[in-house]
């Protein structure tokens, strides 16, 4: 797994010693540990998800549950696999939720409620905000379409292992799967991708779902604000 590039200065502080000086008014640490891990999350996120309005959610439920939870995590060189488990497990959790609300609300007693709601979630789809539509070259639009296509379970093998490039051993772990799975799933991710995009899979386009700019700052105040309003009982 990658690294994530801290500076020296805050490279070998505790999550602990982080919060607390985010509770004295000095959010500059925790705000370092969240830019240099957030991009990870919100792609773990969507990749289980399919939606980057409940990715960022997801991102932001994270890191209050790891920071209102820092005397947990000792080993500081863990953080990243240990955010990421977090991730998997919210974003699991609220998978969950979305699936009971559907099962809920489209039925045949409610027959009016299913164009509503499939209408709202693709006039949502539809929206591109001018930050990614400046981003986003049309390659990479079509290699995100793409991956939103694949089946539950190679989705978020695609995107561990090429984009995020995890290595077999820490995907299977942190998606509770055998490697053998992990290498079947991929391979079988490639295929559909280039089937998809007949033959332009090109892995320096893969870019994809940002969380950059204002997703990021808006994650990052709004972590930093819930700390700041002291312990939670």
């Amino acid at each position: 797994m990658r690294s994530a590039n801290i500076n020296n200065e805050f490279a070998d502080i505790t999550l602990t010693d982080a919060v607390a000086q985010v509770r004295k008014g000095a959010p500059e640490c925790l705000t370092r540990i969240m830019q240099a891990h957030n991009q990870r999350l919100f792609r773990i996120a969507r990749s289980i998800l399919r939606d980057s309005h409940e990715a960022e959610d997801i991102v932001q439920d994270t890191f209050i549950k790891a920071f209102t939870n820092a005397a947990d995590l000792r080993d500081v060189d863990k953080i990243a696999p240990w955010l990421a488990s977090i991730t998997v497990n919210l974003a699991k959790d609220r998978l969950r939720q979305i699936s009971r609300r559907r099962q809920l609300f489209e039925t045949p007693e409610n027959p009016d409620v299913i164009p509503i709601n499939r209408a709202f979630q693709q006039e949502m789809d539809a929206q591109t905000s001018p930050e990614k539509q400046a981003a986003m070259s049309d390659v990479r639009y079509m290699i995100e379409a793409e991956i939103d296509r694949l089946p539950d379970g190679f989705r978020e093998v695609f995107v561990l292992r090429v984009i995020e490039q995890m290595s077999i051993a820490e995907t299977s772990t942190l998606l509770g799967i055998q490697p053998a799975t992990v290498k079947t799933r991929l391979h079988r991710a490639k295929s559909l991708i280039r089937k998809g995009l007949e033959g332009r899979l090109d892995a320096e386009s893969l870019n994809a779902f940002p969380f950059g700019g204002v997703h990021c700052a808006r994650t990052t105040k709004a972590v930093i604000a819930y700390l700041q309003k002291g312990p939670t009982t």
